[in-house]
């Protein structure tokens, strides 16, 4: 069972306010200032709600007390709802440290597609408002953009991958759509690194929109 110290340690590892902690296990702001002020004794049901948040976000617990980030870990986000799953990393992974997410071969979400839609628009909002931008390359026939213009460039269609790669921090997440769509995230940073140098040729070459 982690301490409270280790308990704070992995929010500040990851940038995360009480708040940011309670959103992603499910619980209450307060219930988490009172854990870890120790007015509170967690049971065993709230321990292993904290512990899936924090193992979602590739921290673990450490026997000497301590805590780390895991790398090259592959982690793989699958269901309706895994692309909201994925914005919601990239938002945590950045929010607090700034830092900017690429985009390779974006498709846009479309409105008909209302829930991704809806999400994707609240998701650039928060980004926005935590200072952290986006470079996007998408077909050069692309017409719908829902983050401001200036964040996109277009590529010709022969070049252009139908499964999104985002590169983010020492991220890299692919979207899958066959057999059923889902996302693979790898944390490597020198993959992560690599993709970026390869990303950036590709941008300075593209059409700015």
């Amino acid at each position: 069972m982690p301490t409270i110290e280790q308990i704070r340690a992995a929010r500040a590892l990851l940038g995360w306010s009480q708040s940011d902690l309670a959103n992603q296990a499910g619980l209450s702001q307060t219930g988490i200032a009172r854990i870890e002020n120790g007015t509170n004794q967690p049971n065993s049901q709230t321990i292993a709600k904290i512990q899936a948040a924090f193992d979602n976000a590739d921290v673990e617990f450490l026997d000497d007390s301590g805590v780390r980030k895991v790398k090259d870990r592959l982690k793989v986000l699958e269901g309706r709802n895994c692309l909201q799953q994925l914005q919601d990393d990239i938002y945590h992974t950045l929010s607090g440290r700034g830092g900017e997410v690429l985009l390779l071969g974006m498709d846009e979400v479309s409105p008909e597609e209302k829930a991704d839609y809806d999400y994707t628009k609240m998701h650039i909002e928060r980004l926005i408002k935590a200072g952290i931008k986006e470079r996007i390359l998408v077909e050069s026939t692309e017409d719908n953009y829902l983050a401001p213009k200036e964040w996109y460039r277009t590529m010709p269609a022969e070049y252009f991958c139908p499964h999104t790669v985002f590169i983010y921090d020492s991220k890299i997440a692919l979207t899958l759509r066959e057999p059923h769509f889902r996302v693979l995230i790898l944390d490597n940073p020198f993959f992560a690194e690599g993709l970026k140098t390869f990303f950036n040729f590709i941008w300075d070459h593209a059409e700015k929109v």
